[in-house]
């Protein structure tokens, strides 16, 4: 068996070493990965060489093999964990090759992971607030940010941008810049009065990376703008007017005039002072801005000047500006001195507004005229008087009123006057004004003041004056006279009219007028006489005018007038020739009609007489004898039928008779007249078409084609009756239209076209048409000719293409999904023309989100090709979020179609709709607010912020949760305190905008300070794939309990609370943050020092997360002068502190034991100086020295335990402080009083105790009461044994009364 074996051992010798090992290839060694790689990703290969082409294994190993995923078979190495190189940006893994013969090779693959932009900058050191000056100069530095972004080269370049300054103007955007660096610029001016004192910057920092530059969050610096004195004063409630009696007192109070500084957060105290004044009547006061009446006033003095006096007041503050110069600012006030009724009215004899009211001026007697029987209301002449008040409104108002013998026929206007009037007597009762009856007339003008009881008279005389009061008369009112026409001038047509006057003198002298109108010039009249004469005798003609009516008139001196109608008639002479009226041509038909005529004619001369009878007779022409006319009616008539061919054919058929009409007046006149008889053609001959049939043809789609024409000719010899209209009739004759032309001699033609908006159609019949063309004369006629017409249609190529619709139904695809030249659909194509050649084009491409035009960001997702196949062209690029529906215009297009004629269907749309792959995660949207919260005053389940966050995805991919990750307090020395379960997140939504709103879960601790910081987590929802997360972190401000503040009202709670808006409105106002009211209350009863009945904590909170203190809110509140006077309208009192002080335990046992030693240090010094004290009696210190004997013989473990803080905790009656030798007054500082009596108690906790043992220990019987009594000690304690015993010794000496059950548990001998 041995020797078997070693004869083997070659073979097997040989076999192992003829298989060589596998090697890896030489590039093996370093392996560079982008850190975006993504997860799946072929990494690389992990390839190696065998000589002998075995089968190998390949695997990898090492602490990083987790990185991948190897094919054991092909060395496919696929990444299975993301790579990041800010983590990991360096490794080695062991990778091995096994040829299933040798042992496996191994070597180190070294992985070196190239960055990539993938890490957005992040600020350092948030939140950012600072406060500056309104003086900062423009171009200061304001404030420095930092952000840092973990990636290398430009990708970890960062830039810094403003995005947003609030409030948001346009003012704001420009006021900050930031540099490069991070530090923020001041570039303008800053005012705390006129502009905003509180600026949030909205920050955000950015990479460089040229290729996918990435932005951080955004951050939010918070401004405060500081006040300076700057700005001057300022008056309130300007102008100011007021008004004063002139009777007030000196001393009155006029007006307050109040101030407000321009720097509202300095408010600086001011003095008032008259710098300027119209009189000097006034005087202020320097503190309180009181304008005061220093001197007596009246107004009528200031009549000139408004009855107004002006004052210039001028407010500086106490205090200089920051320019050194004194603030201050000035206002005029206007003060109206009013009237007080101290005058009477009185007249005067003048004219508005020319008049004195001096006293002197006063006039009490005035004249004037009148003219008898005046009408009413008409005032008395020549009377100038006016009635005066200087007194003002109802003090200057008066009534005027007429007395005297004549006033009844008198009125006085007006009858009430205000300061001035002009006063004007006016008749009333005209009868009574008579010249004949009295001249002069007297009336009294009484002016009656009806404020003071003052009347004042004035007598006015009245002279009358006489007037014409008659008017001329004639005998009859009417006149009727006789003239015979075209009567010589001068004749005389009546000298006997005359008018009598009664009145005398120039007023009863008459004289003659005509009143005639268009007869002036026919008739004249002699003014002195009154004849009437014919002035123009060839103007009267009876046939123009056969009667004439004339007013004769007469006037007296006075020109009163009286007038009498004149009725003159006018004779006829035979002067008129007859008047043939009308013309006459007359049109009849030959041998059809008559001719009856009457021949009308009329005679203007009288009728009834010879002058206007007329007669007719027909005088001898060529034709004559053809006709009869009546000599007395003029009816003129034909004898035959008129034959139209019988007539000269020059004449053109027109026969004209001459007719002469004559009257028979003395001497005769006649005229003439032509009648004319027309004597018409008859059509009786019918037309005829040349060609029975006529063929035309025409191309389709040609609109108001030619066809061709027809031609007629019509025998009668008269246009007229030759012209011939043309018609067709038959199938889709409205199709066509033919036109007319009359060519003379009988001769007409057709011209035949399509309608001008008709064309044919060879592919849509009927394409042939056979029509029946009728010719008439356009005279009436019953002869018709006709002929047959034939169009034919010749074909074209002229039917556009079009799409089916059914080949245009919306298509979808997926984003990033589908394949190069993937089919998507095929668009189909049509058209009727035979030898159409179709192709489908692509016009334009639409990118649309939401039905937004995106513009051109999908030319490239799709292709076309003319059969209308639709490719995908890159499907990489196909983004949902980009573009959600893709529409490709289309046409189809005939490229045989003939010139002319549309080549391409109408543009048609192909829509393919993008469907939404969850590619994108969440955002949060930028915060424009800081969230504070004051935890002593929250209740479990409020929300105290929310977060915003939305997803680029659609459906259910972009709906999203919220979560809290972690929850850490930050405090404000820095340290970081793990705070779970403290808050949670709820999720809502409203449109594509998701809001996690956080609340409280429990209270929380009031007496921390810091900030609450919270990492979100904002996750989306797909139905497939993993979700997609965000992180953000969120900061809480926290106010503690150390800025809680006491307001104190002097009205109970009840009432406090039902003005608690106001009161906040008005805290909010003067201090500009938001108040957070904790609680109202009434004050306790027991507490003796408080001020008000009730009081209000609350919080007073800056936006930016900080909170006033109890100074700053004195400083604010005090500073606003009007709110601090509607706060103290509302009950408020006193300001302090409002904090609660919660000690533990463990504090509290500290304080009690540095209370115990502080008191046994007291009592110790007491006890040294009532020992030292050598003024003490003899007797004393023999009752000590045996007190102390007794004591010794007393067993050591025998000592009473009780309290080791001497004092009884209990006032003496003055409330005093035995060792600090303070009395019981307040000391008014209120901020610092307590507002508990145990404060009181605290302080004076050694009222009542007695050191010395030779006095009786004394306690009130009152406060006695107050404790409970204590229980007398079996065991006496010696010194208390000893001291007992004396006290019955003492009694009637000191006369005082010890009650032990009342000894102070506090004071021990034993302790001593």
């Amino acid at each position: 068996m041995a020797w078997s074996l070693l004869v083997l051992l070659p073979c097997l010798l040989v076999s192992v070493h003829g298989n060589s090992a596998p090697r890896f290839t030489d590039n093996m060694t370093v392996v560079h990965l982008p850190e975006d790689m993504t997860k799946g990703t072929v990494a690389f290969w992990i390839t190696a060489t065998d000589q002998d082409n075995d089968t190998l294994v390949y695997r990898m190993s090492g602490r990083y093999a987790y990185f991948f995923e190897v094919d054991k078979s092909t060395g496919e190495t696929i990444l299975s964990s993301p790579l990041d190189y800010e983590t990991l940006f360096h490794f080695d893994v062991t990778i091995s090759v096994w040829d299933n013969v040798n042992p496996e090779v191994q070597k180190q693959l070294q992985i070196i992971v190239t960055d990539c932009n993938d890490n957005e900058p992040v600020f350092l050191n948030t939140p950012y607030s600072t406060s500056i000056n309104e003086t900062l100069p423009v171009g200061s530095q304001v404030y420095t940010v930092r952000a840092e972004d973990r990636d290398t080269g430009l990708g970890g370049v960062v830039n810094y941008t403003i995005l947003e300054v609030i409030p948001y103007t346009l003012e704001n955007q420009k006021l900050f810049s930031i540099l490069p660096n991070g530090t923020i610029i001041l570039e303008g001016p800053l005012s705390y009065n006129n502009k905003s004192i509180f600026y949030q910057l909205k920050l955000q920092s950015c990479d460089q990376d040229p290729v996918k530059p990435l932005c951080s969050q955004s951050a939010f610096l918070t401004i405060t703008v500081m006040d300076l004195p700057d700005l001057d004063p300022q008056f309130l409630q300007e102008p100011y007017i007021a008004s004063v009696g002139e009777d007030a007192a000196v001393g009155t109070s006029v007006l307050t005039l109040k101030t407000m500084d321009g720097d509202k957060g300095i408010n600086d105290l001011v003095k008032f002072s008259i710098s300027n004044s119209t009189r000097p009547w006034f005087s202020i006061g320097e503190q309180d801005g009181v304008i005061e009446v220093s001197h007596p006033l009246d107004r009528e003095l200031l009549l000139d000047e408004d009855e107004e006096v002006l004052l210039e007041v001028t407010a500086t503050e106490i205090h200089l500006n920051i320019y050194g110069q004194e603030a201050k600012a000035k206002t005029w006030v206007t003060i109206r001195v009013t009237d007080v009724n101290d005058h009477s009215p009185q007249f005067y004899n003048c004219i508005l507004p020319d008049c004195d009211f001096s006293d002197d001026k006063v006039v009490s007697t005035f004249s004037g005229y009148v003219t008898e029987h005046s009408f009413t209301r008409v005032p008395i002449s020549n009377l100038s008087m006016v009635a005066y008040d200087p007194d003002k409104g109802l003090n200057g108002t008066f009534l005027l009123s007429l007395s005297g013998p004549d006033h009844m026929a008198f009125a006085v206007s007006p009858e009430k006057v205000v300061n001035t009037g002009e006063v004007q007597v006016l008749v009333w009762q005209p009868n009574l004004v008579d010249f004949e009856r009295k001249q002069i007339m007297e009336v009294e003008v009484i002016a009656n003041d009806s404020g003071n009881g003052v009347v004042s008279t004035a007598k006015v005389t009245i002279h009358v004056e006489d007037i014409n009061d008659h008017a001329p008369q004639f005998n009859k009112s009417q006149y009727i006279l006789y003239v015979y026409e075209h009567c010589p001038d001068g004749t005389v047509v009546t000298n006997d009219i005359k008018a009598t006057d009664p009145d005398t003198d120039f007023r009863g002298r008459i004289t003659y007028q005509l009143i005639s109108g268009n007869s002036a010039d026919i008739f004249q009249v002699n003014s002195s006489s009154g004849e009437i004469t014919v002035k123009n005798g060839t103007l009267l003609d009876r046939e123009l005018q056969s009667v004439y009516y004339l007013t004769l008139l007469a006037t007296d001196g006075g020109d009163l007038t009286g007038s009498t109608l004149l009725q003159i008639i006018v004779l006829d002479i035979n002067d008129k020739a007859p008047v043939v009226t009308g013309s006459y041509n007359i049109f009849v038909k030959e041998m059809m009609d008559n001719v009856s005529v009457t021949i009308q004619a009329y005679d203007n001369d009288e009728p009834g007489t010879n002058n206007s009878e007329i007669r007719f007779k027909l005088l001898p022409g060529p034709y004559s004898n053809n006709f009869t006319l009546d000599s007395v009616s003029g009816l003129l008539k034909n004898q035959g039928p008129l034959d139209r061919e019988a007539i000269d054919p020059d004449l053109s058929g027109k026969i004209v008779l001459m007719v002469f009409v004559y009257d028979l007046g003395v001497p005769s006149l006649n005229t003439t007249v032509n009648v004319t008889i027309n004597v018409e053609d008859i059509n009786d001959n019918m037309p005829a078409f040349v060609q029975n049939t006529y063929e035309f043809y025409v191309k389709e789609r040609l609109k108001g084609a030619y066809l061709g024409f027809v031609e007629t000719w019509d025998a009668d010899q008269t246009d007229v009756n030759s012209r011939v209209t043309f018609t067709l009739t038959g199938d889709g004759a409205s199709n066509f239209e033919i036109r007319s032309t009359f060519r003379g001699s009988g001769w007409s033609r057709g011209n035949v076209f399509l309608v001008p908006d008709v064309s044919l159609d060879y592919e849509r019949p009927p394409s042939n048409f056979t029509l029946l063309m009728l010719a008439q004369n356009m005279a009436e006629s019953e002869g018709i000719g006709s002929a047959t017409v034939l169009v034919i249609t010749e074909d074209v190529n002229d039917e556009a293409p079009t799409i089916l619709a059914s080949s245009l139904e919306e298509v979808k695809v997926f984003e990033h999904q589908g394949k190069k030249d993937e089919l998507v659909t095929w668009v189909v194509a049509q058209d009727p023309d035979t030898n159409a050649s179709l192709e489908i084009r692509l016009q334009d491409i639409g990118c649309f989100k939401r039905e937004v035009n995106m513009g051109t960001v999908c030319q490239d997702w799709f292709s076309l090709v003319p059969n209308g196949s639709v490719y995908i062209n890159d499907s990489l690029a196909i983004d949902y979020e980009v573009c959600d529906l893709v529409r490709l215009l289309l046409q189809a297009w005939d490229l045989h179609t003939a010139e002319g004629f549309p080549a391409s269907s109408p543009n048609e749309t192909l829509p393919i709709a993008i469907l939404d792959v969850n590619d994108h995660p969440p955002q949060f949207l930028p915060l424009n607010e800081t969230f504070v919260i004051i935890p002593e005053i929250l209740s479990p389940n409020q929300q105290v912020a929310s977060v915003k966050a939305k997803d680029e995805d659609d459906g259910v991919n972009a709906v999203l949760s919220f979560f809290i990750d972690w929850v850490e307090f930050i405090s404000k020395d820095g340290s970081r305190i793990p705070s779970e379960g403290l808050f949670r997140i709820k999720s809502s939504s409203e449109g594509d905008i998701y809001t996690g709103s956080i609340e409280v879960v429990t209270s929380l601790d009031s007496s921390l300070q810091g900030t609450y910081q919270l990492t979100i987590r904002a996750q989306d929802n797909p139905i497939e794939n993993s979700p997609l997360t965000v992180n953000t972190s969120l900061n809480l401000f926290t106010v503690d309990q150390s800025h809680r503040l006491r307001l104190q009202f002097s009205s109970g709670a009840a009432e406090v609370g039902s003005n608690a808006n106001m009161i906040r409105a008005a805290l909010m106002e003067a201090t500009r943050t938001t108040v957070y009211i904790v609680s109202i209350k009434d004050t306790e009863v027991s507490t003796a020092r408080a001020k008000g009945l009730s009081y209000m904590d609350a919080y007073f909170v800056y936006p930016n997360g900080t909170a006033l203190n109890l100074n700053e809110l004195n400083l604010l509140i005090r500073g606003d002068q009007e709110v601090l006077a509607i706060l103290l309208q509302l009950g408020l009192v006193v300001i302090g502190s409002g904090e609660e002080v919660k000690q533990d335990k463990e504090t509290e046992l500290l304080n009690i034991i540095a209370g115990l030693g502080c008191a046994l240090v007291l009592l110790i010094i007491i006890m040294t100086v009532s020992l030292v004290c050598t003024k003490k009696s003899y007797k004393r210190k023999l009752r000590a020295v045996k007190a102390a004997k007794e004591a010794k013989k007393t067993s050591p473990g025998f000592n009473l335990q009780g309290p080791v803080i001497p004092g009884t905790n209990l006032f003496n009656s003055e409330k005093a402080n035995p060792m600090l030798n303070l009395s019981s007054m307040d000391l008014g500082f209120e901020s610092l009083s307590s507002h508990n009596e145990d404060d009181v108690a605290s302080i004076n906790s050694l009222d009542e105790n007695k050191v010395d043992t030779d006095v009786d220990m004394i306690i009130d019987n009152d406060l006695g009461k107050k404790h409970k009594e204590k229980p007398e000690l079996t065991a006496g304690e010696p010194l208390t044994m000893v001291l007992k015993e004396g006290k019955g010794k003492n009694q009637e000496k000191d006369k005082r009364v010890l009650k032990l059950g009342e000894f102070n548990m506090a004071l021990d001998t034993t302790d001593i």
